[in-house]
């Protein structure tokens, strides 16, 4: 009894700590307005409905830059190809039911795909396609869905499109381009960040949407992710981290050493920054060749520098070069673009790679 008596003594003063702690940790202000909870729902579907349209013309300005890359990246990528009609669709299967209602007061969207997105200079704009025609047939096959009609497309050497437009069915028929095969995604995420992946693809932040300023940085930008895919730095990187876990492996069967992955390590970041500089500079070559005035465009690496200092000084394990280094790079890379231009010469780097 005595023990249970100190227990419920000690768990009263803890009680007391407590709600005296509690107190002297209230907030100050007494006089703070109350907001109804319907003005807080009123106000949380408008900035829904603002990150939603924000959202959507950033992926617009992302797609008018990608394309003219795909299709200036061409002599780069090789059997890699696609065609490019420049074109992009959706249905309401793709997005939550709050956001189908919000996305209505601009995008026609239901059970069959529509068009959201046409490129300003590319086929499906010669060809007539506008924003919200809706597909009813894709070479006399109707899709279903907005997912089957994107695979039908992929698929397609010409489209012969059957749309509804205002009431009004109408045929058009594509003739695409010719561009290399692959994807970018727009995520959110607050880094200033693009990164390449493995299945041909190509990731861009909001957070870098917001710090480019112009077009041709952002063609900068992504033609550097797209060089190491063309250049094939994700299997490449992938292989030399095979490799260190192999040797990571070997050590402890043989030594009984736990490296605890050290190898692996050292094997992602082996020839990192050698990659990174052949992406500077064939990403370079893949602005201009997408239409893109690059003769200042080394100055994003100085604005980078100001975001990140530490990224000024060169250090050992690094796996970028730094920020000096790659605006040099870049300035370089502009001036032998424009010389090969005043002497009238394609504008291709002087590589055997790119010949074969």
């Amino acid at each position: 009894m005595k023990k249970l008596r100190e227990r419920i003594s000690l768990i009263r003063l803890i009680f007391i700590i407590l709600v005296v702690f509690i107190f002297r940790c209230a907030p100050t202000l007494k006089e703070v307005p109350e907001v109804p909870k319907e003005a807080i729902e009123a106000e949380r579907l408008k900035q829904r409905k603002l990150a939603l349209f924000t959202y959507f013309e950033r992926k617009e300005r992302l797609n008018n830059v990608w394309y003219n890359l795909l299709i200036g990246a061409v002599p780069f990528c090789k059997n890699n190809l696609r065609p490019i009609y420049g074109f992009e669709i959706h249905d309401k299967k793709m997005y939550k039911k709050e956001d189908v209602k919000l996305l209505r007061e601009k995008y026609l969207l239901n059970d069959k795909p529509t068009v959201w997105y046409v490129h300003p200079n590319l086929p499906a704009k010669i060809a007539g396609l506008k924003v919200n025609d809706k597909i009813l047939k894709i070479n006399g096959k109707e899709p279903k869905s907005a997912q089957e009609a994107m695979e039908i497309i992929k698929r397609s050497k010409k489209l012969d499109l059957v749309i509804e437009r205002n009431g009004k069915v109408l045929n058009l028929s594509i003739i695409p381009s010719k561009g290399c095969n692959y994807e970018v995604y727009l995520i959110f995420d607050e880094s200033i960040n693009a990164w390449a992946a493995p299945q041909k693809k190509v990731f861009v932040t909001t957070g870098i949407m917001r710090f480019v300023k112009t077009e041709k940085e952002l063609a900068l930008i992504l033609g550097h992710e797209l060089s190491h895919h063309v250049l094939g730095h994700i299997t490449k990187k992938m292989g030399n981290v095979i490799l260190g876990s192999i040797i990571d492996i070997l050590i402890a069967a043989v030594t009984g050493v736990d490296t605890q992955g050290t190898f692996q390590q050292l094997g992602g970041v082996i020839y990192s920054k050698q990659f990174e500089r052949e992406a500077d500079y064939l990403g370079t070559y893949i602005a201009a060749r997408g239409g893109y005035d690059i003769s200042d465009a080394a100055e994003i690496w100085r604005r980078m520098a100001v975001e990140f200092p530490n990224a000024i000084s060169e250090t050992f394990l690094a796996t970028h070069p730094s920020t000096p280094e790659r605006f040099l790079i870049i300035e370089k890379t502009v001036k032998e673009i424009e010389e090969k231009k005043l002497k009238g010469e394609p504008i291709l780097p002087s590589n055997e790679f790119f010949k074969k």
